[in-house]
């Protein structure tokens, strides 16, 4: 079975591991979930936040004695026989996939977006930051996918090959390898890689 939480990324910081060498590391805050409904092959289970909860969780929100927000998050392969999750399911040493939105950049140019090179800068050149052809003459139509600025950032997104270096499980703490997606105070995905 796979084992998954809810949580916020808190930050990052360095831990020593058993070799002696220094590793980027960040922490997460995850308190137990709480399984709101069951199926065979799915679970539901909150969290309480501090937003506003709609109509269409309010009923959802008193199961877990939330009277501000609540997170919700539908997981495939969880033990359908826990009632609540938390980080004790976890041990040193387990391999994570974990999700967020990352950090939004909001309208950039294409040299930041894609990694575009400029244009020269001398013999009266205007074409510095410019993204240069955007097509042929035919099909004189801007092609599908073409890189071009925009908006960039704040995209879902999973990392893979995180470990699991340390577990509080008295204070919800989950410390993992490498970075995590999204900004501090982020809400994030855990599962373990199986």
């Amino acid at each position: 079975m796979t084992k998954a939480i809810l949580g916020w990324k808190l930050g990052m910081t360095q831990v020593w591991d058993d070799k002696g060498r220094l590793v980027p590391a960040t922490v997460i805050f995850a308190p137990s979930n709480t399984v709101l409904t069951k199926t065979e092959d799915r679970v539901l289970v909150g969290i309480a936040t501090r937003g506003k909860t709609n109509k269409a969780q309010a009923h959802l929100a008193k199961k877990i004695d939330s009277k501000r927000g609540i997170a919700l998050k539908e997981l495939t392969g969880v033990s359908p026989d826990m009632e609540t999750l938390s980080v004790s399911q976890f041990a040193v040493g387990d391999k994570l996939s974990i999700s967020g939105v990352t950090k939004g950049k909001g309208f950039a140019g294409t040299i930041k977006r894609h990694n575009f090179h400029r244009g020269p800068m001398t013999h009266g050149s205007d074409n510095i930051r410019q993204p240069g052809s955007i097509g042929a003459q035919r099909p004189q139509r801007v092609p599908k996918g073409q890189k071009m600025a925009g908006h960039m950032g704040a995209v879902n997104l999973t990392v893979r090959g995180n470990k699991v270096l340390a577990v509080n499980a008295e204070e919800n703490l989950l410390i993992v390898s490498g970075a995590v997606p999204g900004p501090a105070k982020g809400r994030i995905l855990v599962r373990s890689n199986s």
